[in-house]
């Protein structure tokens, strides 16, 4: 293995994150996240503690941009030497090895998951890790690489429940295979068990709570919707959301980079010289079908194309060998398109820059009409601090007497935690809301007789559970063009009922 190369594009990848992470805003779940390191538990309704403790770790640095996206920058890091470890591992030479290596790096999906702190952002690393020591583990016999499998499993689980899906289909690969004899080890078991064990404190927050993730996952099915731009990527239809996941999974992993993953496939289940790894394909296809099968939205997995795209390239590696036209012919097409693609998934423009590298695109502002900023995930780093500010002015409007007793409500998590984030400097109280884990944060003792509320997704329930509903005014913010139009925020009084009793009422988890 390159092993000064795979170092130093490790370290590289993650300092090119770290030097961009501060040049937007905070995306909409690192807010949710902030908000829950000031409430540390053991699980939350939407997603396990991990996250939320990384944000916790950062309370000394207030919470900063930089700090908060230091360790998935790193993440990122680890993941690019990780490629160029399995390339080394399916017999790829020094070639292969640096562009699976770069190749990991500038794909699309994971250049925004190194830049930004999500549930999702660890999936790269943790999933590469798993399935690196699977290899090693069938190829050597080695029962250590088991603990090794669980420590990375653990921690994936902490991050995300998704990687449970890779850990069955690994399971199934292995069993179709002659790499089944792993599992006879005694070591196995005992693995399994230190990852039920050190998970437990979290299945006991789950069962404690109903099993709340599951009516997550049902919710948002059920929530999912276009953007304000008509933009849309998952639908409630199976069928639908099954075109529009296979469709993703080619721009996230970059269109001109697909052939690669997608010849690593079959490499792995065809080419006799992969025999050993042959379960990471079968692995592969599990995972891509029960992931259509159960709808799930086209990120969920994205962690599994790291191996995918190295043996892409090991397999190009060997059919190039004696015509280096191609190899200077592949690998520059590839890290052009890669290059070209990187701003919608990295910060390294401003968003004016972002916009008028769109633009020039024909992206945006053709025909005449204004240009946007189209990237909906950049866009969702935009526009809390004004909305905290707007908000603010209809506070500060309503008379003594009836501000000390309104509640600032949020039909979202997002803009809940934006206004807890930003509404002390602003003199706000601290803001209700019913989604996720805010409405088991409760109502914080609001009666209802006076609520000021934010959002739309609610309105009508809004209207049915309170006799006045009036709306103030709402928030816009340019950038956010893409995700949402204009913000409604109204002022709800005369409850039909006491808010703690309306309370379960409003109530909905998704995403």
């Amino acid at each position: 293995m390159d092993k000064r190369f795979a170092a130093a594009l490790g370290f590289l990848t993650a300092l090119v994150h770290i030097a961009f992470s501060w040049r937007y805003g905070y995306y909409r779940d690192e807010l949710y996240f902030i908000a829950c390191a000031k409430r540390l538990a053991w699980g939350y309704v939407d997603m396990p503690p991990l996250t939320a403790f990384v944000a916790w770790l950062t309370t000394p640095a207030h919470y900063e941009l930089v700090a908060l996206r230091v360790t998935v920058a790193i993440a990122a890091g680890m993941t690019a030497y990780l490629a160029c470890a399995i390339a080394a591992e399916l017999g790829g030479g020094v070639w292969s090895q640096r562009l699976s290596g770069l190749t990991v790096t500038l794909m699309p999906a994971y250049l925004f998951l190194g830049s930004t702190l999500t549930t999702t952002s660890y999936e790269p690393f943790t999933w590469a890790l798993v399935i690196f020591a699977t290899m090693r583990l069938g190829r050597s016999r080695d029962p250590g690489w088991w603990y090794v499998i669980a420590a990375a499993f653990t921690f994936g689980l902490y991050a995300k429940y998704s990687i449970l899906l890779l850990g069955a289909a690994l399971l199934f690969g292995l069993s179709l295979t002659p790499e089944r004899n792993i599992l006879r080890t005694r070591a196995f078991p005992i693995a399994a068990l230190a990852v039920a064990v050190l998970l437990l404190p979290n299945i006991v927050w789950q069962a404690v709570h109903s099993w709340p993730m599951l009516e997550v996952l049902r919710g948002d099915v059920l929530g999912r919707h276009a953007f304000n731009s008509g933009l849309q990527f998952e639908f409630r239809q199976p069928l639908v959301n099954a075109g529009a996941f296979l469709l993703e999974q080619i721009l996230f992993t970059n269109p001109v980079a697909a052939p690669l993953w997608i010849a690593g496939t079959v490499a792995l289940l065809c080419d006799p010289r992969f025999g050993t790894y042959r379960f990471v394909a079968i692995a592969f296809l599990v995972t891509l079908a029960a992931a259509v099968a159960f709808s799930a939205k086209g990120y969920y997995i994205a962690g599994i194309y790291t191996p995918l795209l190295c043996a892409g390239w090991v397999a190009v590696e060997r059919v190039w060998h004696a015509r280096p036209v191609w190899r200077f012919g592949t690998a520059g097409a590839l890290l052009v398109s890669a290059l070209l693609l990187a701003p919608f998934t990295i910060p390294a423009l401003s968003a004016q820059g972002l916009i008028a590298y769109s633009k020039s695109l024909g992206i945006t502002g053709r025909n005449g009409t204004a240009a946007h900023l189209v990237q909906p995930l950049f866009a969702d780093e935009f526009g809390w601090q004004r909305l905290a500010a707007r908000v603010a002015h209809f506070y500060a409007g309503l008379p003594p007497a009836q501000r000390t007793r309104t509640a600032i409500f949020s039909d979202t998590y997002a803009g809940a935690a934006a206004i807890e984030f930003y509404g002390p400097r602003y003199r706000l109280p601290q803001p209700i809301s019913a989604q996720n884990e805010y409405y088991l944060w409760g109502t914080r003792g609001y009666d209802g007789s006076s609520v000021l509320a934010i959002g739309a997704s609610q309105a009508d329930l809004l209207r049915a559970l309170f006799h006045r509903v009036v709306l103030l005014g709402t928030f816009e913010d340019p950038y956010r063009w893409a995700i949402e139009g204009p913000t409604p925020i109204y002022l709800c009084t005369q409850p039909v009922a006491p808010l703690k009793d309306l309370w379960p009422r409003l109530r909905w988890y998704g995403a």
